[in-house]
């Protein structure tokens, strides 16, 4: 718990499993990876890929041509113009209702702006 991880050169990996953990990937082609609830993961690099699977975790793909994936449940997502996010809806038993995966910048997605998927499977901008 409490844990963080981070990776600063190309292709690197960084993870945190923990609760409140956090994980930064800066290099090119990196990854970064919070699988406790309340995680954060954040890849800054150039294609790089950012993903949160715990309970209202939060992944951040700030570099060109990334992915922010949150998989869990009220998890959240952002990503830089040209970059992908990838949000799940989940209902409080874990089972998933909708997956929706958009691009920054197009799709009625604002670059560097937090979202969550709606119960009606639609992207909802949140306050950080």
């Amino acid at each position: 718990d409490l844990g963080a991880a981070s990776s600063t050169g190309d292709w690197g990996a960084a993870s945190s499993t923990g609760d409140w953990g956090a994980a930064s990937s800066t290099g090119d082609w990196g990854a970064a990876s919070s699988t406790g609830d309340l995680g954060a993961a954040s890849s800054t690099g150039d294609w790089g890929a950012a993903s949160s699977t715990g309970y209202r975790g939060a992944a951040s793909a700030m570099g060109k041509h990334g992915v922010a994936l949150a998989a869990g449940y009220e998890g959240r997502a952002r990503a830089a113009e040209g970059s992908a996010i990838v949000l799940t809806y989940r209902e409080p038993d874990g089972a998933i209702r909708h997956i929706r995966a958009g691009i920054a910048g197009r799709d009625g997605i604002k670059p560097d702006t937090w979202y969550v998927l709606s119960a009606e499977g639609e992207f909802y901008e949140v306050a950080t």
